[in-house]
């Protein structure tokens, strides 16, 4: 249930899929997800999300953490090489490309005082807490590209915006959901 009251509330949203027409119908067995990220953390927390749902849709997963330890500008051009070597027919790539954070003074978290002294005072005692004075909300644009590594072309592409609002984990879940799931649609069309 909670689950559904979170992924109804997601803000993630779509702002523009490209799929090569000339690949209708296409089918991987094996997929290797890469998330460039410069924090191994956050590489692998991608990394480990997409993988774990796309073993459930059926193909096989090689996480790249696993095979390139250090991915930077000077080791992505064997990622090709390494895919292939690993058996991968394709490539799910995910990037994000833009970030922004908004923040507001968090008044409307405070709840009204009494008005007079003896009031507030009394109060006071009964639910004492002290409400943040900024709240913050991070907007991300992330790209997710596929690749078909025997032709070495892309096939897919998605751009998708989300805002961090229940913590990266969760974000990464409905992320990786909404991008597997169009990424599905379009390859069956």
């Amino acid at each position: 249930m909670g689950l559904l009251l979170l992924t109804a509330c997601t803000t993630t949203k779509t702002l523009d899929e490209w799929r090569a027409m000339d690949n209708v119908n296409t089918r991987f067995g094996h997929l290797m997800v890469v998330a460039l990220f410069r924090q191994d953390e956050t590489r692998r927390m991608f990394e480990n999300e997409f993988a774990w749902q796309i073993s459930n849709m059926g193909p096989m997963v090689t996480r790249s953490y696993n095979v390139m330890l250090n991915l930077n500008e000077n080791t992505t051009a064997q990622m090709p090489n390494i895919a292939q070597a690993v058996g991968a027919d394709g490539i799910l790539l995910i990037r994000m490309v833009k970030r922004k954070q908004y923040q507001k003074p968090a008044t409307s978290n405070a709840r009204p005082a009494p008005a007079s002294l003896t009031e507030y005072l009394q109060q006071s005692w009964k639910d004492n807490y002290d409400p943040p004075n900024m709240t913050s909300n991070t907007v991300m644009a992330v790209e997710s590209s596929l690749f078909d590594t025997k032709k070495g072309n892309m096939v897919w592409s998605l751009a998708t915006e989300s805002m961090n609002q229940f913590g990266s984990k969760w974000e990464i879940n409905l992320l990786a959901k909404l991008v597997l799931g169009k990424m599905e649609d379009a390859m069956q069309k």
